[in-house]
């Protein structure tokens, strides 16, 4: 691997390693940028943050000009930040196991950091380099204190030793993601090249049996057709099998979780120079599990940004009406077609409209969203705005 190797004795002049191109590849192939909390990432932050007695943790991912946490452990309510301004850009390009500053403050350059620089800033830091298996620096697992201290070198394993897990979990995410794929080009032929003739074949031989002098063999094949059909939609159905989603619900505002959802993606469509809009007109309280509801609702969040035009809006407004309270994510734009609503939510759906700032969209998200929303009790659907090309989805629970 070729890369800059810095000493601890100051910020580089340059943070960008030499082979930052292939390494911004390695890290856009595994399709995790911008993607919603995952439970596993979260327990990895939580040990680290235990385990090193640190305050903070975080996993972070360092892309072209940001540093993306994909899971922040901390009192700092921001998704991502300049990769400039973050430590874990050091990191990256320092050929050590951990990179460690136990004091900001002695270390020249470090201070240019506002999150160094500030009241209760970073003055303790310590990083693992998540290396993948063709050996880039994709990002960190890392822990910060506002307080000068040392670490133990047993410390320094456990940093390496969870960085080594995260890997591994990227490394399997991204296998799942190329099976699911292929999963889904069987499917979609299996579909288009039987289901579909099949169908056909039922139409052209109801109007047929309407001829007295073919009934009895036309009535024998349109039996076998029919039998057919079943035995294929069966099967199908089968492939639709998803895990068991399991509950923990408890009395929570709805609204608060949303505007989280709302601050950690503002940077998302800001960077494809969108409006994100966050309305509150019910602070009403639902017995859900919150968890849950914050996966379905990112995950509606994060497909309105995919398939919104960049320079357009998209708005996330909670409210009441006709005794249902409703979450809808609305664009006043969007790339996907009519066709495309009608099928949205199966979990195999091949979409016209394609993501407007090439991002990854797997079809699995919003069929997810559609079982937790269901599993709670509640409704889910897409529609038109009536104008131009906007689109919207609608989350309803019954309040009565």
């Amino acid at each position: 691997m070729e890369t800059n190797n810095i000493a601890l004795t100051g910020k580089p002049q340059s943070i960008i390693p030499l082979n930052d191109k292939d390494r911004l590849a390695a890290l856009f192939r595994y399709e995790i940028l911008d993607t919603p909390p995952e439970a596993f990432f979260d327990k990895i932050t939580r040990l680290a943050s235990k385990l090193l007695r640190a305050p903070s943790a975080f996993v972070s991912l360092v892309d072209k000009e940001r540093v993306w946490y994909k899971s922040n452990f901390s009192t700092l309510e921001v998704s991502c930040v300049d990769r400039n301004d973050s430590l874990c850009s050091l990191t990256i390009i320092n050929n050590v196991d951990v990179t460690v500053f136990e004091d900001t403050h002695l270390i020249p350059g470090l201070t240019d950091s506002p999150y160094v620089s500030a009241p209760e800033g970073i003055r303790f830091y310590a990083g693992a380099p998540l290396i993948t298996r063709d050996n880039f620096n994709i990002g960190t697992v890392c822990v910060i204190d506002t307080e000068p201290r040392r670490i133990l070198d047993e410390e320094k394993d456990i940093l390496k030793d969870l960085a080594t897990l995260v890997v591994e979990q990227i490394e399997l995410r991204a296998l799942a993601r190329k099976a699911t794929r292929r999963h889904d080009e069987l499917y979609t032929n299996l579909a288009h090249n039987i289901a579909e003739p099949i169908k056909e074949q039922h139409v052209l031989l109801s109007e047929a049996v309407k001829s007295p002098e073919r009934t009895n063999i036309i009535r024998k094949a349109h039996a076998t057709v029919h039998a057919l059909q079943e035995n294929l939609e069966t099967m199908l159905g089968a492939t639709l099998q998803d895990e068991e989603i399991v509950a923990h619900p408890q009395q929570v505002a709805i609204s608060k979780i949303a505007r989280s959802i709302a601050a950690e993606y503002e940077p998302v469509a800001k960077a494809k120079n969108q409006e994100l809009f966050f309305t509150v007109a019910s602070r009403r309280e639902l017995f859900v599990d919150p968890d849950l509801i914050r996966e379905a609702i990112s995950n509606l969040v994060s497909t309105s940004i995919k398939f919104t035009p960049k320079g357009s809006a998209v708005g996330l407004d909670i409210y009441e009406s006709d005794g249902l309270y409703k979450i809808e994510v609305s664009t006043e734009a969007s790339e996907l077609t009519t066709q495309d609503l009608r099928k949205i939510f199966l979990k195999y759906a091949i979409l016209s409209g394609k993501p407007t700032g090439n991002e990854e969209a797997s079809g699995l998200e919003l069929p997810r969203a559609k079982k937790i929303i269901e599993l709670h009790q509640g409704k889910i659907w897409a529609e038109h705005l009536g104008k131009e090309n906007g689109k919207k989805f609608v989350i309803a629970f019954n309040v009565d």
